[in-house]
C-alpha cells in the first residue's frame, strides 16, 4: 500500500492549553463532517427540523455494503445511516430517503467516481456502456402540495404519516414473530400500506390498529386510499433510464453489486 505525506496540518500539536488542543481537535474533526442539503431528498427534508451532516463511508462500511444480501440488507443500510448520518434519530429517517442517503453517502466517498453499467437496447440490439452517476438516479419526489388529510368514503378522516426506518422495523419484527400480534394471518402488503396512517379522527394509531383498519375496510375505501398514496410515493426508481444512440430510452434495474461500492478507480 502506497503511504502518504504526512502534513503540518495532519498533526495536533500537544503543546500549549487545553483550549487550543482541543480547538485542533474539533477543526480536525469538521473536515470529515459534510453538511446536508435537506432540500435534495426525496421528501425535501420537510419532515427533519435540525441540520443533517454526513460522513464519508468507512473501509468497513464499504465492505459490508458490498456483501449485502436480500436477508441483511435491511440491517447493514440502517446500521450505516446509524453511523455515518448525524442530526437526525436513524428511527425517524423515512424509508423513502433511507436508499438515497445509501447512494449519497457512495457518491461523497468516491467523490461521484462513475459506476459502468452495460446494456442491450431492445430497440436496436446495440450493447454499450454507461458511466453511471449520483444524478443518473431516478428519484420521485414528495409533492411540494401533498395534503396530509385524507377523508374515507366512510367519512373518517385519516392524518398520512410516511413510515420511518423505525416503523419499517416495527413491521419486520411482526412479521418475523406474527402470532405474538394475532391469531390469524397478517398480510405484508396490507401492513406495509397501514404503516402510512398516523392517526384516525385524531386519535394516534399503533401498527395493528391501523392495520386492522385497513382489513376491515371496504373494497371501494381501501382502493381509493390505496391509489391515493401510490400516486405520492417517493424515493429512489429500482432503475435508471440511459438514452441509447438510436433515440429509445433503455431502462436498466439498479443493483448494490459488490463493484459498485469498491469501484476500480484508476
Amino acid at each position: 500500500m502506497q503511504s502518504r505525506k504526512i502534513e503540518s496540518n495532519d498533526i495536533i500539536n500537544q503543546g500549549g492549553n487545553l483550549a487550543e488542543i482541543t480547538q485542533a481537535v474539533l477543526q480536525q474533526t469538521t473536515k470529515n463532517v459534510i453538511p446536508l442539503n435537506k432540500s435534495l431528498l426525496p421528501s425535501r427534508g420537510v419532515f427533519y427540523k435540525g441540520d443533517i451532516n454526513l460522513k464519508k463511508l468507512s473501509t468497513l462500511d464499504i465492505k459490508n455494503l458490498s456483501m449485502v444480501t436480500s436477508d441483511t440488507i435491511d440491517g447493514v443500510m440502517n446500521s450505516i445511516i446509524a453511523k455515518n448520518v448525524t442530526g437526525v434519530n436513524i428511527n425517524d429517517i423515512l424509508v423513502g430517503d433511507k436508499i438515497w442517503l445509501i447512494f449519497y453517502l457512495r457518491s461523497i466517498t468516491y467523490n461521484d467516481y462513475p459506476y459502468q453499467i452495460k446494456y442491450q437496447c431492445d430497440n436496436c440490439n446495440n450493447i454499450d456502456t454507461f458511466q453511471m452517476r449520483f444524478d443518473n438516479l431516478n428519484v420521485s419526489y414528495l409533492p411540494e402540495d401533498f395534503n396530509y388529510e385524507y377523508t374515507m368514503n366512510n367519512g373518517d378522516t385519516i392524518v398520512i404519516g410516511f413510515p420511518t426506518i423505525g416503523n419499517e422495523i416495527e413491521c419486520n419484527a411482526i412479521l418475523r414473530e406474527p402470532d405474538k400480534y394475532s391469531i390469524t394471518p397478517i398480510d405484508e402488503s396490507l401492513l406495509n400500506i397501514s404503516s402510512y396512517i398516523k392517526s384516525i379522527n385524531g386519535e394516534i394509531k399503533s401498527a395493528m390498529s391501523a392495520y386492522r383498519y385497513i382489513e376491515n375496510l371496504d373494497a371501494l375505501s381501501f382502493t381509493n386510499f390505496a391509489n391515493y398514496m401510490t400516486d405520492v410515493n417517493f424515493g429512489v426508481k429500482p432503475y435508471i433510464e440511459i438514452d441509447c444512440s438510436c433515440g429509445n430510452k433503455v431502462a436498466v434495474p439498479l443493483t448494490f453489486s459488490p463493484d459498485y461500492f469498491m469501484p476500480k478507480i484508476k
